[in-house]
C-alpha cells in the first residue's frame, strides 16, 4: 500500500475536496491547500513527496508555488492542474520539471493514473540515483581504505564531499578522546587561510541533533539556530547538511557540507550520499587510527629489540677479554704441566663454547647489515659434517647421547662456504643435544634432489608447538622459558643458522611433534657438483 505524501493545491474548493478524498481512498496521505501561499507555508513545516497543483489561482499561482516549493524541497515532484485552454501553460509547467500535467474537466481515473505515474517515476528515478552513486561510494570506499595517514585521510573525504554534491564548502569534527569534545580536524572552504579551522566549528546544537538523532540534519531548521558556532565564521551558506560519522555504536564526529549560492539546496540524493561517505569515512578514520597505533607500538618494540641487541652485542664484546685471557692461562697450563686435571679439559671446552656463542653474535649482528660475504669453494661434504660432529661429541657423550649420520652414497663434494656451513650444522646439532634427553638420539642424515643438498637433523627432544615454528628463526625468540632456563641458550643459533643458510640461496624450517621430537630441514640449491 503506497505511503507518500501530497498535498493538493486548489482554489476550488469542490475540486480540491475530491481530489484528496479520491488520493486518500488510495492509500496516500493527503493535504490540501486553497492557496500558492499556504501551500509553501505548508512545505515549511511538512514534507511531501508530490505537489499536484493548479496552474491559474489568485494571487500566486501554481508554477510560482511549484518555483519557491522546488527550492525548499528539491526531491518533491509536481503534476500541474490546467484548463483546455492553457495547454501552453501546462507546457511552461513541464519545463519548470513537473512530472506531468492534468486537464479539466479529468475524472478520477485520470487523476489516479497521472498522480500514480508521476510517483512510480520518481520512484525510479531515485533509485538510479542511488545505484548511481553506489559507483563512485565504491571507488571512493577502496581509496579510503588504502589511505592511513590520518590528516590526508580527512582531506581526501572533505574533497570527495564537496565535489560529489557541487558544495562549497566541508567541515570535519572529531571527538577529542580525552576530554569527550567535537574539534574541528580538517576544513575544505575557499577562505580558510583568512580565518583558520576554528572558524568553521559548527553549531554545537546542530552537531548533537545529528549525533543523538544517528541521522542527516538539514540547515535552515525548523529549530532555527546557526550553521557555524556563533561568532567563529565571516561566512554563512545558504544551505547545509550535517551527518554524524558513526563505528558500530562509536559516535565519533560529525561531517558539515554546505552550499553558497541563495537559490542552490541539498536533495534528498546528496543527503544520502553524504551518510554513506560517512559512514565509510567514519570506519576509515578508525582504521587510520588502528594503523597510528599499531605503527607506534611496532616503533617502541623495534627500539627495545634494537635496545636488546645493542646490550647483548655490549655484553660479548666485553666478554671477549675475560675469555681471552681465561684460554690462555689455559694454554700456558698445558704447555708447563702437559695433560693437566681433568677439570681443566672441562673449563677448557666451556671456554671454546663460550667463544662461538660470541662470535654467534657478532656474526648475526654483521649478516643482518649485509655486512658478511659468502666465499663458496669446492669441499668435501663429509668433512663438514665429521668436523662439526667431532667438535660436539664430547657434549653428547656427558648425556650418554648418540650422534648417527647417513649420507647419500657418491654425495662427496659440494660447493658452499665451508665454515658457515658448519656453523649452522653445529648450532642445529647443538639444539638436538641441549634439547634431547639423556641417552636420546641424535641423526644426521645429507642427500641430494637434483643439484640440491638437503640436511636433515632429528632429535628425540621435547618437540616445538607448531604456532612457534616460525618464530623460532627469530633472533632471541624464547620458546619457552622454562625450557630455555633448563637447557640454556640464548636464541641466537637459529636465527644465525636461518641468516647464512639464506646468504647460500636456501631455505631453512622445522617439523616437529611435542614429546615426540624435532627434524631441522636445510636444502641449499646447485651446490651439489
Amino acid at each position: 500500500m503506497p505511503d507518500e505524501r501530497i498535498l493538493v493545491a486548489e482554489d476550488e474548493a469542490e475540486v480540491l475536496d475530491m481530489c484528496v478524498r479520491a488520493l486518500s481512498r488510495e492509500g496516500y496521505h493527503v493535504s490540501g491547500a486553497r492557496s500558492g501561499v499556504e501551500a509553501i507555508e505548508m512545505v515549511k513545516s511538512m514534507s511531501f513527496d508530490l505537489l499536484l497543483t493548479d496552474i491559474k489561482m489568485p494571487g500566486l499561482s501554481g508554477l510560482q508555488a511549484y518555483r519557491e516549493i522546488k527550492r525548499q524541497a528539491p526531491d518533491i515532484i509536481g503534476v500541474a492542474i490546467t484548463g483546455y485552454g492553457s495547454v501552453e501553460t501546462a507546457i511552461e509547467a513541464l519545463k519548470l520539471g513537473m512530472e506531468d500535467f492534468i486537464l479539466k474537466p479529468f475524472s478520477l481515473d485520470d487523476l489516479r493514473a497521472a498522480v500514480a505515474k508521476a510517483l512510480d517515476r520518481a520512484r525510479l528515478e531515485r533509485e538510479n540515483t542511488r545505484l548511481k552513486a553506489l559507483i563512485p561510494l565504491f571507488e571512493i570506499s577502496k581509496a579510503l581504505v588504502a589511505v592511513t595517514d590520518l590528516d590526508a585521510l580527512l582531506s581526501q573525504i572533505l574533497r570527495v564531499a564537496v565535489r560529489d554534491t557541487q558544495s562549497d564548502l566541508a567541515v570535519l569534527m572529531l571527538r577529542n578522546r580525552g576530554s569527550g569534545e567535537l574539534e574541528v580536524r580538517a576544513v575544505n572552504a575557499p577562505s580558510i587561510e583568512g580565518q583558520g579551522p576554528q572558524a568553521y566549528e559548527l553549531d554545537r546544537d546542530l552537531s548533537s541533533r545529528a549525533i543523538e538523532g544517528d541521522q542527516a540534519v538539514l540547515w535552515p531548521a525548523p529549530e532555527g539556530g546557526t550553521f557555524f558556532a556563533r561568532g567563529r565564521s565571516r561566512e554563512t551558506p545558504s544551505a547545509g547538511v550535517v551527518v554524524p560519522l558513526i563505528v558500530r555504536t562509536e559516535r565519533t564526529g560529525v561531517m558539515g557540507v554546505g552550499k553558497s549560492q541563495p537559490e542552490e539546496s541539498f536533495s534528498q540524493g546528496d543527503v544520502e550520499f553524504l551518510s554513506v561517505l560517512a559512514s565509510q569515512a567514519a570506519a576509515a578514520i578508525e582504521n587510520a587510527r588502528l594503523f597510528t597505533r599499531l605503527r607506534h607500538a611496532y616503533e617502541k618494540l623495534a627500539a627495545l629489540d634494537d635496545l636488546k641487541s645493542e646490550f647483548i652485542n655490549v655484553v660479548a664484546h666485553e666478554l671477549r677479554t675475560p675469555l681471552a685471557e681465561i684460554s690462555t692461562y689455559l694454554a700456558l697450563s698445558d704447555q708447563e704441566a702437559g695433560a693437566g686435571p681433568p677439570f681443566l679439559t672441562g673449563i677448557e671446552r666451556a671456554a671454546s663454547r663460550l667463544n662461538e656463542l660470541m662470535d654467534n653474535i657478532t656474526d648475526l649482528k654483521f649478516l643482518q647489515a649485509g655486512q658478511i660475504e659468502l666465499h663458496a669453494t669446492r669441499l668435501s661434504l663429509v668433512g663438514v659434517l665429521s668436523d662439526a660432529i667431532q667438535q660436539l661429541r664430547p657434549l653428547a657423550v656427558l648425556k650418554g647421547q648418540t650422534i648417527t649420520t647417513s649420507v647419500q652414497v657418491g654425495l662427496n663434494e659440494i660447493v658452499a662456504d665451508g665454515p658457515k656451513l658448519q656453523v649452522v650444522l653445529k648450532n642445529l646439532m647443538s639444539n638436538a643435544i641441549s634439547f634431547s634427553p639423556e641417552k636420546g638420539d641424535i641423526r644426521v642424515e645429507a642427500w641430494s634432489a637434483g643439484k640440491a643438498l638437503r640436511i636433515a637433523v632429528h632429535d628425540t627432544g621435547v618437540g616445538i608447538p607448531q604456532e612457534e615454528w616460525e618464530w623460532i628463526f627469530k633472533p632471541f625468540y624464547q620458546v619457552e622459558s622454562s625450557l630455555r632456563r633448563e637447557h640454556g641458550g640464548l636464541g641466537i643459533g637459529l636465527a644465525l643458522s636461518k641468516n647464512l643458510v639464506e646468504l647460500h640461496g636456501g631455505r631453512i624450517w622445522v617439523e616437529s611433534e611435542v614429546g615426540r621430537g624435532s627434524t631441522f630441514t636445510v636444502v641449499i640449491p646447485d651446490c651439489v657438483v
